[in-house]
């Protein structure tokens, strides 16, 4: 990969001609020959490691996505990967990456998805409850298109790190379906980010409305800039404490809505949770 002209460590590819100058070795779909460069690794979790790649095919940065060799021996990692991959796949929405490919091998399993240019909302430094506010808005019209589909689909874990702020068009995308589920599934998998998940979520019962809870603890971390299980009460099954930091009264009211700890007791649906938030937007004003 040497170029003929000199090009800071940083970069990827050549100021001169464009050529890809820098990588880490190439992952092929058998089945396609489709090859993705690996440039560098962009996170690892408990179930998966995502890379930055370079997709020779579509000529473009991605996304790659894999479980571990010891995860892709179990029955279970590789239903929820590959119903990642099959529900990713059907959606056709600016909020939600857009998938690209889907391929496995003995000792891995990949998806390939679209890389966001944008800011990981988690990351951003300072904001104010008007942006929060749109943030939020933004992410019930991805809700609004999600719990729409036949059948509705559960993205089950809604939190700052899985929300990302593209530049262009500046919008919310929610990312990492890892943990999606199609509401009309039978109960099964108990799956819940600790202050952020449902309380139905522990027992394997998750609903559209699950959702919801995930957007108010997000409301409260926003707002806090502390981790929503610093304000739960387990006695009163409710965020306590929120109006002592500052958070307005009406805005209080809205984030007590949605984290009702009954589902039922929540708003029903992704228009109602905007038209609570864009009341509160014009409250603010």
């Amino acid at each position: 990969m040497e170029c003929c002209l000199p090009n800071p460590p940083c970069l990827y590819f050549c100021r001169l001609d464009g050529r890809l100058i820098k990588g880490k070795g190439v992952i092929t779909n058998p089945d396609t020959g489709w090859e993705y460069e690996v440039l560098e690794t962009l996170a690892v979790g408990g179930m998966s490691t995502s890379y930055l790649v370079y997709s020779y095919y579509h000529k473009k940065l991605a996304v790659l996505k894999e479980i571990s060799t010891e995860l892709a021996q179990k029955a279970k990692a590789r239903e929820m990967f590959q119903r990642e991959a099959r529900v990713l796949s059907s959606l056709k929405h600016s909020g939600v990456p857009q998938y690209y490919d889907f391929f496995y091998t003995s000792e891995r399993y990949s998806l390939l998805m679209e890389l966001i240019h944008g800011q990981n909302l988690e990351q951003i430094p300072t904001y104010t409850k008007s942006d929060v506010i749109d943030w939020m808005i933004d992410l019930c019209d991805i809700l609004h298109y999600l719990q729409n589909l036949d059948p509705p689909v559960i993205h089950r874990d809604i939190k700052p790190a899985n929300l990302i702020l593209r530049y262009n068009p500046r919008q919310v995308v929610l990312i990492d379906f890892g943990a999606v589920k199609e509401a009309t599934t039978p109960p099964g998998t108990r799956i819940a980010t600790p202050g952020f998940g449902a309380p139905e979520q522990s027992t394997g019962n998750p609903c559209i409305q699950s959702d919801f809870y995930a957007l108010g603890a997000t409301l409260i971390y926003f707002l806090s800039k502390q981790l929503p299980s610093h304000f739960y009460d387990f006695n009163e099954k409710r965020f306590l404490g929120l109006e002592g930091i500052g958070i307005p009264q009406h805005l209080v009211k809205v984030i007590n809505n949605l984290t009702e700890f009954n589902p039922e007791n929540r708003p029903q649906n992704a228009i109602a949770v905007k038209e609570l938030l864009q009341q509160v937007k014009t409250d603010l004003m």
